[in-house]
């Protein structure tokens, strides 16, 4: 059986944009709230998690600490905050992709971009991920990482399911690798330009080894090579409080 490949426009392979994903909260409430994890997203970014002192996020964020206490009891759950909104803001931008009706294998490259790109200029991102480097967080980071995998796998394993990767080809190592590399990039990379390219030269090196033939036809004749790079302007607006 010939296996099914979607042939893709330029517009499907745009990454979306973060957005806030805390409707839950209206008003003043959520200016409030937003102002407080932006503040300490920029402050763990630049000092760390241990670096950050409350009265620092409080002189950047513009408030009081009756304004901090009201939404969060202590700075571990202000971190924890920064994670959850993390986690439903990328849920968001996976939603918006799954809906463009990509097979299992683009989804997966278009999702790594977002990815990547929200690393690259999400300031909630680029803080969660600095304060998960300290010790005090690492419950946090474990899950973080192991869902990453987990999603990745069952994205392979449908590619497998359809005929778009090699036989043989074990979904779950494939997974594991395809996140080291990413943090791998983001470790080494020098500025934000460096890391997508680092991340489009690892799946040029990848995908031949595990994509089946007629599925590597479809993206080489595809637009991917020449896909537009995230708009740092459009991350900074996005998070505005």
């Amino acid at each position: 059986m010939t296996p099914p490949v979607t042939p893709v426009s330029a517009s499907a392979l745009v990454a979306p944009t973060s957005c806030w994903a805390d409707d839950e909260f209206v008003g003043r409430t959520r200016r409030t709230r937003r102002r407080l994890l932006l503040a300490a997203a920029r402050l763990f970014c630049e000092d760390g998690y241990h670096g950050a002192a409350i009265s620092d996020i409080l002189t950047a964020a513009g408030l009081t600490k009756g304004a901090l206490y009201f939404h969060f009891r202590n700075k571990y759950a202000l971190a924890e905050a920064l994670v959850t909104e993390v986690e439903r803001s990328w849920a968001a931008v996976a939603a918006q992709i799954q809906d463009r009706g990509l097979d299992p294998l683009w989804r997966l490259l278009v999702e790594t971009d977002a990815f990547v790109a929200r690393w690259m200029y999400d300031s909630i991102v680029r803080g969660a991920t600095q304060a998960l480097e300290d010790p005090e967080l690492l419950p946090l980071r474990g899950p973080w990482f192991e869902r990453w995998e987990s999603t990745t796998a069952e994205l392979l394993t449908e590619a497998s399911d359809m005929g778009l990767l090699v036989a043989g080809v074990d979904a779950r190592r494939t997974a594991r690798a395809a996140v080291a590399i990413a943090t791998g990039n983001y470790a080494l990379a020098d500025g934000p330009d460096d890391f997508w390219a680092r991340m489009t030269e690892s799946w040029e090196g990848l995908l031949p080894v595990v994509a089946s033939p007629r599925w590597l036809a479809t993206w080489t004749e595809s637009p991917w090579g020449s896909r537009p790079g995230p708009d740092a302007d459009a991350y900074r607006l996005a998070r505005e409080p």
